[in-house]
Protein backbone atom coordinates (compact mmCIF):
# COMPACT_ATOMS: atom_id res chain seq x y z
CA UNK A 1 0.00 0.00 0.00
CA UNK A 2 2.85 2.36 0.81
CA UNK A 3 4.27 1.65 -2.65
CA UNK A 4 0.97 2.71 -4.21
CA UNK A 5 0.92 5.92 -2.21
CA UNK A 6 4.48 6.66 -3.24
CA UNK A 7 3.65 5.96 -6.90
CA UNK A 8 0.61 8.22 -6.71
CA UNK A 9 2.64 11.15 -5.34
CA UNK A 10 5.46 10.68 -7.83
CA UNK A 11 3.09 10.50 -10.80
CA UNK A 12 1.18 13.62 -9.79
CA UNK A 13 4.54 15.41 -9.87
CA UNK A 14 5.90 13.75 -13.04
CA UNK A 15 2.76 13.64 -15.17
CA UNK A 16 2.92 17.16 -16.70
CA UNK A 17 6.41 16.44 -18.06
CA UNK A 18 5.27 13.16 -19.60
CA UNK A 19 2.24 14.91 -21.06
CA UNK A 20 4.53 17.43 -22.77
CA UNK A 21 6.60 14.52 -24.06
CA UNK A 22 3.47 12.95 -25.57
CA UNK A 23 2.62 16.18 -27.37
CA UNK A 24 6.13 16.40 -28.81
CA UNK A 25 5.69 12.90 -30.27
CA UNK A 26 2.30 13.87 -31.67
CA UNK A 27 3.80 16.95 -33.34
CA UNK A 28 6.56 14.89 -34.95
CA UNK A 29 4.11 12.31 -36.25
CA UNK A 30 1.68 14.87 -37.62
CA UNK A 31 4.47 16.65 -39.46
CA UNK A 32 5.76 13.41 -41.03
CA UNK A 33 2.29 12.15 -41.95
CA UNK A 34 1.50 15.48 -43.59
CA UNK A 35 4.79 15.38 -45.48
CA UNK A 36 3.76 11.99 -46.89
CA UNK A 37 0.22 13.13 -47.65
CA UNK A 38 -1.39 10.55 -45.36
CA UNK A 39 -4.55 11.53 -43.50
CA UNK A 40 -4.67 10.37 -39.88
CA UNK A 41 -6.02 11.33 -36.50
CA UNK A 42 -3.07 11.60 -34.11
CA UNK A 43 -3.49 12.09 -30.38
CA UNK A 44 -1.44 11.53 -27.28
CA UNK A 45 -1.33 12.09 -23.55
CA UNK A 46 0.19 10.87 -20.34
CA UNK A 47 -1.73 8.25 -18.39
CA UNK A 48 -4.13 9.40 -15.70
CA UNK A 49 -3.10 8.64 -12.14
CA UNK A 50 -5.94 6.09 -11.95
CA UNK A 51 -4.39 4.12 -14.84
CA UNK A 52 -1.00 4.01 -13.15
CA UNK A 53 -2.44 2.78 -9.86
CA UNK A 54 -4.69 0.21 -11.56
CA UNK A 55 -1.72 -1.21 -13.44
CA UNK A 56 0.28 -1.56 -10.22
CA UNK A 57 -2.68 -3.30 -8.57
CA UNK A 58 -3.29 -5.70 -11.46
CA UNK A 59 0.42 -6.37 -12.12
CA UNK A 60 2.16 -6.46 -8.74
CA UNK A 61 5.46 -7.48 -10.35
CA UNK A 62 5.72 -3.90 -11.60
CA UNK A 63 6.78 -0.88 -9.61
CA UNK A 64 6.56 2.80 -10.53
CA UNK A 65 9.89 2.85 -12.35
CA UNK A 66 9.26 -0.33 -14.33
CA UNK A 67 6.05 0.92 -15.92
CA UNK A 68 7.20 1.69 -19.42
CA UNK A 69 4.09 3.13 -21.08
CA UNK A 70 3.41 6.15 -18.91
CA UNK A 71 2.67 8.08 -22.10
CA UNK A 72 0.52 6.94 -24.98
CA UNK A 73 0.14 8.05 -28.60
CA UNK A 74 -2.45 6.85 -31.09
CA UNK A 75 -2.65 7.01 -34.88
CA UNK A 76 -6.02 6.24 -36.47
CA UNK A 77 -6.08 5.64 -40.23
CA UNK A 78 -8.81 5.07 -42.78
CA UNK A 79 -7.52 1.91 -44.46
CA UNK A 80 -5.51 -1.17 -43.47
CA UNK A 81 -3.25 -0.75 -46.49
CA UNK A 82 -1.95 2.48 -44.97
CA UNK A 83 -0.66 0.79 -41.81
CA UNK A 84 2.54 -0.55 -43.37
CA UNK A 85 3.56 2.87 -44.72
CA UNK A 86 2.89 4.48 -41.35
CA UNK A 87 4.92 1.87 -39.46
CA UNK A 88 7.84 2.49 -41.81
CA UNK A 89 7.50 6.21 -41.13
CA UNK A 90 7.50 5.56 -37.36
CA UNK A 91 10.68 3.49 -37.65
CA UNK A 92 12.38 6.34 -39.50
CA UNK A 93 11.79 8.95 -36.80
CA UNK A 94 11.84 7.02 -33.51
CA UNK A 95 13.81 4.36 -31.73
CA UNK A 96 11.26 1.54 -31.77
CA UNK A 97 10.76 -1.60 -29.78
CA UNK A 98 9.24 -4.76 -31.23
CA UNK A 99 6.03 -4.33 -33.17
CA UNK A 100 3.20 -6.14 -31.39
CA UNK A 101 0.42 -7.00 -33.82
CA UNK A 102 -2.63 -8.00 -31.79
CA UNK A 103 -3.92 -10.22 -34.58
CA UNK A 104 -0.92 -12.51 -34.01
CA UNK A 105 -2.15 -13.22 -30.49
CA UNK A 106 -5.52 -14.51 -31.71
CA UNK A 107 -6.24 -18.16 -32.43
CA UNK A 108 -7.39 -19.00 -35.96
CA UNK A 109 -10.97 -19.35 -34.78
CA UNK A 110 -11.01 -16.12 -32.79
CA UNK A 111 -11.73 -12.49 -33.64
CA UNK A 112 -11.42 -9.42 -31.48
CA UNK A 113 -9.23 -6.44 -30.76
CA UNK A 114 -6.81 -5.64 -33.59
CA UNK A 115 -4.12 -2.98 -33.56
CA UNK A 116 -0.36 -2.58 -33.74
CA UNK A 117 1.43 -1.53 -30.55
CA UNK A 118 5.02 -0.28 -30.41
CA UNK A 119 7.12 1.16 -27.63
CA UNK A 120 8.82 4.27 -28.99
CA UNK A 121 11.36 6.73 -27.68
CA UNK A 122 13.42 9.54 -29.14
CA UNK A 123 16.58 8.71 -31.03
CA UNK A 124 19.80 9.58 -29.23
CA UNK A 125 20.61 12.22 -31.86
CA UNK A 126 17.18 13.87 -31.66
CA UNK A 127 17.34 17.52 -30.61
CA UNK A 128 14.78 16.81 -27.87
CA UNK A 129 16.65 13.81 -26.43
CA UNK A 130 18.42 15.96 -23.85
CA UNK A 131 15.10 17.24 -22.52
CA UNK A 132 13.42 13.81 -22.71
CA UNK A 133 16.21 11.23 -22.18
CA UNK A 134 15.35 7.99 -24.03
CA UNK A 135 16.31 5.88 -21.01
CA UNK A 136 13.51 7.55 -19.04
CA UNK A 137 10.88 8.71 -21.54
CA UNK A 138 9.10 6.29 -23.82
CA UNK A 139 5.53 5.87 -24.98
CA UNK A 140 3.26 3.17 -26.27
CA UNK A 141 2.22 3.97 -29.83
CA UNK A 142 -0.95 2.37 -31.18
CA UNK A 143 -1.66 2.27 -34.91
CA UNK A 144 -5.13 1.19 -36.01
CA UNK A 145 -7.88 1.80 -38.54
CA UNK A 146 -11.18 3.51 -37.83
CA UNK A 147 -12.97 0.17 -37.76
CA UNK A 148 -10.42 -1.28 -35.33
CA UNK A 149 -10.80 1.83 -33.21
CA UNK A 150 -14.56 1.35 -33.10
CA UNK A 151 -14.17 -2.15 -31.67
CA UNK A 152 -11.51 -0.99 -29.23
CA UNK A 153 -13.65 1.84 -27.88
CA UNK A 154 -16.85 -0.19 -27.67
CA UNK A 155 -15.18 -3.12 -25.93
CA UNK A 156 -12.91 -1.09 -23.64
CA UNK A 157 -15.26 -0.98 -20.66
CA UNK A 158 -17.29 -4.04 -21.54
CA UNK A 159 -17.17 -7.63 -20.38
CA UNK A 160 -16.18 -8.83 -23.85
CA UNK A 161 -12.77 -7.17 -24.01
CA UNK A 162 -10.81 -10.45 -24.02
CA UNK A 163 -11.17 -14.23 -23.85
CA UNK A 164 -10.46 -14.30 -20.11
CA UNK A 165 -13.52 -12.19 -19.35
CA UNK A 166 -15.61 -14.13 -21.88
CA UNK A 167 -14.89 -17.61 -20.52
CA UNK A 168 -17.52 -17.60 -17.73
CA UNK A 169 -20.29 -16.51 -20.10
CA UNK A 170 -22.84 -18.88 -21.69
CA UNK A 171 -21.81 -20.20 -25.11
CA UNK A 172 -24.66 -18.39 -27.01
CA UNK A 173 -23.54 -15.05 -25.55
CA UNK A 174 -19.88 -15.72 -26.38
CA UNK A 175 -20.89 -16.64 -29.93
CA UNK A 176 -22.72 -13.32 -30.35
CA UNK A 177 -19.63 -11.43 -29.18
CA UNK A 178 -17.39 -13.25 -31.66
CA UNK A 179 -19.89 -12.68 -34.46
CA UNK A 180 -20.00 -8.96 -33.66
CA UNK A 181 -16.22 -8.69 -33.63
CA UNK A 182 -16.13 -10.62 -36.90
CA UNK A 183 -18.56 -8.18 -38.52
CA UNK A 184 -16.28 -5.27 -37.57
CA UNK A 185 -13.21 -7.06 -38.94
CA UNK A 186 -14.98 -7.95 -42.20
CA UNK A 187 -16.15 -4.34 -42.56
CA UNK A 188 -12.56 -3.16 -42.07
CA UNK A 189 -11.37 -5.52 -44.81
CA UNK A 190 -14.18 -4.45 -47.14
CA UNK A 191 -13.50 -0.72 -46.69
CA UNK A 192 -9.90 -1.47 -47.58
CA UNK A 193 -10.84 -3.54 -50.64
CA UNK A 194 -13.36 -0.97 -51.86
CA UNK A 195 -10.76 1.76 -51.66
CA UNK A 196 -8.44 -0.31 -53.84
CA UNK A 197 -11.17 -1.31 -56.28
CA UNK A 198 -12.94 2.01 -56.74
CA UNK A 199 -14.31 2.61 -60.23
CA UNK A 200 -11.68 3.68 -62.72
CA UNK A 201 -13.72 6.72 -63.73
CA UNK A 202 -11.43 9.69 -64.32
CA UNK A 203 -12.89 11.76 -61.48
CA UNK A 204 -12.23 9.00 -58.93
CA UNK A 205 -8.66 8.50 -60.10
CA UNK A 206 -8.01 12.23 -60.15
CA UNK A 207 -9.50 12.74 -56.67
CA UNK A 208 -7.14 10.11 -55.23
CA UNK A 209 -4.20 11.86 -56.90
CA UNK A 210 -5.28 15.26 -55.56
CA UNK A 211 -5.68 13.92 -52.02
CA UNK A 212 -1.98 12.99 -51.94
CA UNK A 213 -1.17 16.69 -52.10
CA UNK A 214 -4.15 17.92 -50.10
CA UNK A 215 -3.23 15.95 -46.97
CA UNK A 216 0.26 17.44 -47.09
CA UNK A 217 -1.41 20.77 -46.42
CA UNK A 218 -4.14 19.99 -43.92
CA UNK A 219 -5.81 17.23 -41.92
CA UNK A 220 -9.29 18.66 -42.52
CA UNK A 221 -11.70 16.15 -44.01
CA UNK A 222 -13.36 17.20 -47.26
CA UNK A 223 -16.67 16.43 -48.95
CA UNK A 224 -15.90 13.77 -51.57
CA UNK A 225 -19.29 14.14 -53.27
CA UNK A 226 -18.62 17.84 -53.87
CA UNK A 227 -15.07 17.04 -55.00
CA UNK A 228 -16.29 14.63 -57.66
CA UNK A 229 -18.82 17.17 -58.95
CA UNK A 230 -16.21 19.92 -59.25
CA UNK A 231 -13.67 17.61 -60.91
CA UNK A 232 -16.27 16.49 -63.47
CA UNK A 233 -16.99 20.13 -64.25
CA UNK A 234 -13.35 21.13 -64.68
CA UNK A 235 -12.01 18.10 -66.55
CA UNK A 236 -13.05 19.48 -70.00
CA UNK A 237 -10.62 22.37 -69.42
CA UNK A 238 -7.77 19.88 -69.90
CA UNK A 239 -6.89 18.50 -73.33
CA UNK A 240 -4.41 15.85 -72.06
CA UNK A 241 -5.07 12.23 -71.18
CA UNK A 242 -5.77 11.48 -67.51
CA UNK A 243 -2.24 10.30 -66.71
CA UNK A 244 -0.82 13.46 -68.22
CA UNK A 245 -3.23 15.62 -66.23
CA UNK A 246 -2.06 13.95 -63.00
CA UNK A 247 1.60 14.46 -63.93
CA UNK A 248 0.85 18.08 -64.81
CA UNK A 249 -0.85 18.69 -61.43
CA UNK A 250 2.04 16.98 -59.62
CA UNK A 251 4.48 19.33 -61.36
CA UNK A 252 2.25 22.33 -60.69
CA UNK A 253 2.12 21.50 -56.97
CA UNK A 254 5.89 21.08 -56.77
CA UNK A 255 6.51 24.36 -58.58
CA UNK A 256 4.07 26.33 -56.41
CA UNK A 257 4.43 24.43 -53.13
CA UNK A 258 5.70 27.41 -51.13
CA UNK A 259 2.83 29.65 -52.25
CA UNK A 260 0.25 26.91 -51.65
CA UNK A 261 1.59 26.15 -48.17
CA UNK A 262 1.46 29.84 -47.24
CA UNK A 263 -2.13 30.09 -48.45
CA UNK A 264 -3.21 27.16 -46.27
CA UNK A 265 -1.41 28.53 -43.23
CA UNK A 266 -3.21 31.84 -43.59
CA UNK A 267 -6.55 30.15 -44.29
CA UNK A 268 -6.57 28.57 -40.84
CA UNK A 269 -7.03 32.04 -39.36
CA UNK A 270 -9.39 33.37 -42.04
CA UNK A 271 -13.10 32.80 -41.32
CA UNK A 272 -13.97 34.32 -44.71
CA UNK A 273 -12.04 31.73 -46.74
CA UNK A 274 -13.64 29.91 -49.65
CA UNK A 275 -15.35 26.66 -48.75
CA UNK A 276 -13.61 25.09 -51.76
CA UNK A 277 -10.17 25.75 -50.32
CA UNK A 278 -10.56 22.80 -47.96
CA UNK A 279 -11.35 20.47 -50.82
CA UNK A 280 -8.63 18.46 -52.66
CA UNK A 281 -9.73 19.92 -55.99
CA UNK A 282 -8.54 23.37 -54.83
CA UNK A 283 -5.20 22.53 -56.47
CA UNK A 284 -6.99 21.89 -59.75
CA UNK A 285 -8.89 25.16 -59.42
CA UNK A 286 -5.68 27.10 -58.73
CA UNK A 287 -4.02 25.45 -61.74
CA UNK A 288 -6.81 26.52 -64.09
CA UNK A 289 -7.01 30.01 -62.58
CA UNK A 290 -3.30 30.36 -63.15
CA UNK A 291 -3.51 29.04 -66.72
CA UNK A 292 -6.72 30.61 -68.04
CA UNK A 293 -8.89 32.39 -65.48
CA UNK A 294 -11.44 33.50 -68.08
CA UNK A 295 -12.25 29.94 -69.21
CA UNK A 296 -12.65 28.57 -65.70
CA UNK A 297 -14.83 31.53 -64.68
CA UNK A 298 -17.20 30.93 -67.60
CA UNK A 299 -17.45 27.22 -66.88
CA UNK A 300 -17.66 27.70 -63.11
CA UNK A 301 -20.55 30.16 -63.39
CA UNK A 302 -22.67 27.55 -65.18
CA UNK A 303 -22.99 25.63 -61.90
CA UNK A 304 -21.39 27.38 -58.93
CA UNK A 305 -21.30 30.79 -57.30
CA UNK A 306 -18.52 33.03 -58.61
CA UNK A 307 -17.94 34.60 -55.20
CA UNK A 308 -16.39 31.38 -53.88
CA UNK A 309 -14.16 31.07 -56.93
CA UNK A 310 -13.02 34.67 -56.47
CA UNK A 311 -12.16 33.95 -52.84
CA UNK A 312 -9.86 31.13 -53.95
CA UNK A 313 -8.35 33.34 -56.65
CA UNK A 314 -7.69 36.15 -54.18
CA UNK A 315 -6.13 33.72 -51.70
CA UNK A 316 -3.62 32.72 -54.38
CA UNK A 317 -2.97 36.34 -55.42
CA UNK A 318 -5.10 36.28 -58.59
CA UNK A 319 -7.44 39.23 -59.18
CA UNK A 320 -10.71 39.16 -61.15
CA UNK A 321 -10.56 42.94 -61.73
Amino acid sequence: MNDLESARKRWLTDRPEYDHFSQELVSKLRAELRREGIWAEVSGRAKEVDSIIRKLIKKPKHNYDSIGDKSGVRIILRYKDEIKSVLELVENIFDCGEFEEKVDALELDRVGYLSVHIDVKLRADDALAEKYPPEKFKAELQVRTMAQHLWSEMSHDAFYKNDESLNPLPIPVKRRVYLLAGVVEVADDEFNRLNGEMPTLPEFVLLNALERHYFKLTTRRSDSELSLDVIRLLLPLYSEELEQIILHLDDFYNQHQEVISDVYEQAEEDPDRSVYLYQPEALMIYDRLNYDSISIRKLWNTKYHEGELERIANAFGISFD
